[in-house]
């Protein structure tokens, strides 16, 4: 009597986990404060929406915004940079503006970006929170 055979097999395409597609969504904490999560993907033909959604913040008397980079895996480097400027635009506003991060591509992206103002990127969306909400009600 010898051993069992140990195979391997590998999973055909359509019994593979579907990766995880996190969309645009915005939670509000309080009157002036609120997280808005960028989700998986950020392309310049859904930018629109993304700024639609600024805007009805803006409406409504958010001025403290935590932007949540931490889910997003594919983006258009064209994208990013319009987000950037966009919280360049948000700061000198008035408003506060902290963006969480930690893939290596987008924080790189990021950091190359020149004359970024107003705006402070950390590495986790409760890091982000936590540096806005000890700052000091203007």
């Amino acid at each position: 009597m010898g051993e069992p055979a140990v195979s391997m097999s590998t999973l055909p395409p359509d019994l593979l986990p579907a990766p995880v597609n996190v969309e645009l969504t915005v939670r509000r904490l309080g009157e002036r404060t609120c997280v808005i999560c960028v989700g998986t993907d950020l392309r310049h033909i859904e930018f629109p929406g993304l700024e639609d959604a600024v805007r009805t913040l803006l409406d409504d008397g958010c001025r403290d915004m935590v932007f949540d980079l931490t889910f997003l895996r594919r983006y258009e480097t064209f994208a990013l940079v319009r987000l950037a400027r966009e919280w360049d635009q948000l700061a000198a506003a008035g408003c506060t503006v902290h963006i969480a991060a930690r893939e290596a591509r987008v924080v790189a992206d990021l950091e190359r970006l020149d004359g970024t103002v107003g705006w402070e990127l950390h590495p986790s969306t409760t890091r982000a929170l936590r540096a806005l909400l000890s700052e000091p009600v203007a």
